[in-house]
């Protein structure tokens, strides 16, 4: 019993870390979306990079959007079309 309250303290934190959605206006973006869903929320990106395998093929994408509330900047990372990861840039 004593360890099933810590047990779950860390299984929230846990999540919470990994789902971190970006605003876009009056919309968010969380990890699932479609690459053309979050374009349609946040407009286009401030830069692109492709990201590819060993063998030069293409397997996702890597996006910069300018952040409305300050001078952090969101990274979106995608595998095939779908966000895979949002990261908030210094």
């Amino acid at each position: 019993m004593r360890w099933t309250i810590p047990a779950v303290v860390l299984l929230l934190a846990s999540s919470t870390l990994d789902a971190a959605p970006m605003r876009c206006g009056n919309d968010l973006v969380r990890t699932g979306d479609h690459i053309t869903g979050v374009h349609d929320k946040c407009g286009q990106p401030i830069r692109t990079t492709r990201l590819v395998n060993r063998f030069g093929a293409v397997v996702g994408w890597r996006e910069i959007y300018d952040s409305a509330r300050g001078s952090r900047n969101h990274q979106v990372t995608y595998e095939g079309e779908r966000v895979v990861r949002i990261e908030l840039l210094r």
